[in-house]
């Protein structure tokens, strides 16, 4: 792998309350760009393969409305 040629970087934070960035976006790679990610600064970039990367989209929204309904704002 290249690099990454987009990234949007989030911070998030661990179950121990350490922020840490996550990044999501486009990889570079030999043959052609593919969808990844990575936790922490000096994490490995994960590509994620045809499917993987809309189930994972759908399942942070399910956990987003999921913890909106817990908290009583859906």
């Amino acid at each position: 792998m290249v690099g990454w040629r987009t990234a949007l970087v989030v911070q998030g934070v661990t179950l121990g309350g350490r922020w840490i960035p996550v990044v999501a976006g486009l990889l570079d790679t030999p043959h052609d760009p593919q969808v990844g990610i990575r936790v922490g600064e000096h994490g490995e970039s994960v590509i994620l393969s045809d499917g993987t990367d809309l189930d994972l989209v759908v399942n942070l929204h399910e956990a987003i409305a999921n913890r909106m309904r817990v908290e009583g704002d859906l």
